[in-house]
Parts: structure tokens; C-alpha cells; sequence
């Protein structure tokens, strides 16, 4: 598979959180060749099977990325302007910023702010304040009023962004970077013989309320899962305890929100097929859908595989391409080897008390 095509096409898929329809059919398309089953369920997760080798009952493991992205939601309607809400944007990044207005039409619009030549010597010394900008659609107070209603998503647009050697720019890497990644183990999956069966899944509202993982995990019950999602990675002024290199190939996480034989088997896997990777110590929940997961309808062993990006929440959001290629094959590898066996060895179990007592 060609990642960095579909990435694109992926990135560029409009797909905020709750209005996931566009990217969720984009996913569902490019799914379809790589799975005996794709369908969208009652949310909006796109869920796709790709059936394994071993004897009936087979493991299912179910890899997990977000489809949604961060997006702004009009809050009030000033004449030919609109007003705005940010839900994950730091407003800093957003004067000057293009958009679409999902109305009763996609409407392409600007954010805008006075010009410097306009304000105070104090306004041009502070940030702008959200509440002083509005998103300018060129059109007059009546044509807004006809196509635009007070709750109207808004997502970010922008050029998916070739850099040097093999890294991108774009908006909503997070985290179609991840989509990306797990299509592309799934097509990986074409070529290895797998034991368990593999339930895909891009989740749905992952960045507002987490409600796609708890839907398909209760929906799909998996016997073991892995989410994929990404993490910081570093650029000056970040702390370097809190972030990994661009790169240094996937960040593979350990903390209670996760299941530590996960954990050890993906390390371990790492280790022996030499993929660089990097170890993400998370000591409470991760933020991320691995806690929607791990809590639902009784629980499932659970691990989080992470892909570091530069200027996360931005239209500009940076990763290495290297870093997808390592996790398709540290999740193939992985996937490789889930088998029923593997399946037992994550079962916690009563000690032997009666032996205890002797």
C-alpha cells in the first residue's frame, strides 16, 4: 500500500467529532478490499473483519484508531459574520486560518481579526482573544442567514504538505496518521498468515467524549486490543520527558491504563525484529481511546501503540512516514503470533491457595 496517497486523501476527508460521515466513508471504501467484512455501525465507527487462519474459537483482537478530528462550532451569527467556539484549537493558531462552514452546504471561509494598523499599541503586543475573531465567508448578512444556523460545525482546512525526505504536513494527522497505519497493517496482513481474527475499527468522537470505544468494544467484544493514536513529539520549547524524536519509530506505552503482558510482547517484538521505538511511561489514563476500551463491558487487555507528531492541534500538525512503515510491522508481527495460547498467557488467575497453605 501506498501510504502517503492515502493519507492524503485521508487527512483532506472532512471529519469532526460527530459529523464523522464523510471520512467514515472514505474509510469504509479503502477497507473494503482488505477485509471479508466492513459496515458502519449505529454511531458512525467504520468496523472491518479480516478473518484468521487458526481453529475455531479464534482470538479476536481489535486495533483501534480515531476517525474524528478537532474542529470549531459556530456560536452566534454577527450580520455577514460568524462567530465561533474552538473544540481542541489553541486559538493562537487560528487568525488567518482557512475554513469550511458545514451549513446546508460546505461554505469556504477565513478566520479573520482586525489589521495591526487598526488596533491599539497594546492589542498588537497581546495574543487575539477568540471571542474578538469571526470566520468571513465573503457573503452578505442574508445569504449567511439562509445557509448558516447557530451550531454548525467548522473544520480547518489546508494543502496536505510534502517536507523533506519522508515527512508531511497536514491538518487531522491526528489521527488519520493512525487510520493510515492500520490500513496499512491490514494490507501487511494480505501476505502473513494470522492466527486470530482482526476486528479494525476508526472510532468515532475519541476528541470529545470517547464515545466510538466504548460503542465498538462493547459492540465487537474483543479478546485483547491495541489503540492507535498519536503523541508529541519534540520541537523546541516541548520537555524532553513528555516527548520522543520525529523518527525514532513508535512510542509503545506502559501504565495501568494498560495490560503489561501487551506491553512486554510489543517491546519484546521491537527488540527482536530491530524496529526502532521508543517506550511512553503513562501513569494514569492516557487520553487516549485505550481507556474507553480497557473499562468497558467487563474489560479487555488492552496496549497503545503512539506515533509522535510536532504541533499537535494545528492545521500543520508534522510526522516521519518512517514511523508508519515500523508500526505496520511491529502490529503485523504482533498479530502474527495471537493465538489462543497467547490469549490464555493474558488471563489473570487466583493463586493456588490450597498449595499456598502447605
Amino acid at each position: 500500500m501506498e501510504i502517503k496517497p492515502i493519507l492524503q486523501q485521508l487527512t483532506q476527508a472532512r471529519g469532526p467529532s460527530g459529523g464523522e460521515s464523510e471520512a467514515a466513508k472514505l474509510v469504509a471504501r479503502l477497507m473494503t478490499p482488505l477485509c471479508q467484512e466492513v459496515s458502519i455501525d449505529a454511531v458512525g465507527n467504520v468496523v472491518g473483519l479480516k478473518p484468521g487462519s487458526g481453529p475455531e474459537p479464534r482470538p479476536k483482537v481489535m486495533l483501534m484508531a480515531h476517525l474524528d478530528e478537532i474542529h470549531l462550532t459556530v456560536s452566534a451569527i454577527d450580520g455577514a459574520f460568524l462567530r465561533f467556539v474552538e473544540n481542541g484549537y489553541d486559538p493562537r493558531t487560528l487568525v488567518g486560518a482557512q475554513v469550511t462552514v458545514l451549513g446546508k452546504k460546505p461554505l469556504p471561509g477565513v478566520i479573520g481579526d482586525l489589521p495591526p494598523h487598526l488596533m491599539t499599541a497594546a492589542d498588537r503586543k497581546r495574543m487575539p482573544e477568540l471571542e474578538e475573531m469571526v470566520i468571513d465567508l465573503g457573503m452578505t448578512a442574508g445569504q449567511v442567514a439562509q445557509l448558516v444556523q447557530v451550531g454548525d460545525q467548522v473544520v480547518l482546512d489546508g494543502p496536505f504538505q510534502e517536507l523533506l525526505g519522508d515527512r508531511v504536513a497536514s491538518k487531522a494527522l491526528d489521527d488519520r496518521l493512525l487510520v493510515t497505519t492500520m490500513l496499512a497493517a491490514l494490507d501487511a496482513l494480505q501476505r502473513v498468515n494470522h492466527p486470530c481474527d482482526v476486528i479494525a475499527v476508526a472510532s468515532v468522537q475519541e476528541e470529545f467524549s470517547g464515545l466510538g470505544a466504548r460503542t465498538a468494544t462493547w459492540g465487537q467484544r474483543p479478546d485483547l486490543a491495541i489503540a492507535l493514536d498519536v503523541t508529541f513529539a519534540r520541537q523546541p520549547g516541548a520537555p524532553e520527558e513528555d516527548t520522543f524524536p520525529l523518527g525514532g519509530g513508535p512510542a509503545i506505552a506502559m501504565g495501568p491504563n494498560l495490560h503489561p503482558r501487551i506491553t512486554q510482547t510489543l517491546l519484546d517484538l521491537a527488540e527482536k525484529l530491530e524496529i526502532p521505538h521508543q517506550v511512553d511511561v503513562q501513569p494514569s489514563r492516557t487520553g487516549t481511546d485505550a481507556w474507553g476500551i480497557q473499562v468497558t463491558a467487563g474489560g479487555a487487555p488492552t496496549g497503545l501503540v503512539s506515533i509522535p507528531i510536532r504541533n499537535m492541534h494545528t492545521a500543520v500538525e508534522v510526522a516521519d512516514l518512517k514511523d508508519v512503515t515500523r508500526t505496520v510491522r511491529l502490529l503485523t508481527a504482533f498479530l502474527a503470533q495471537a493465538d489462543a495460547a497467547f490469549l490464555d498467557h493474558l488471563a489473570y488467575r487466583l493463586p493456588d491457595f490450597q498449595e499456598a497453605e502447605k
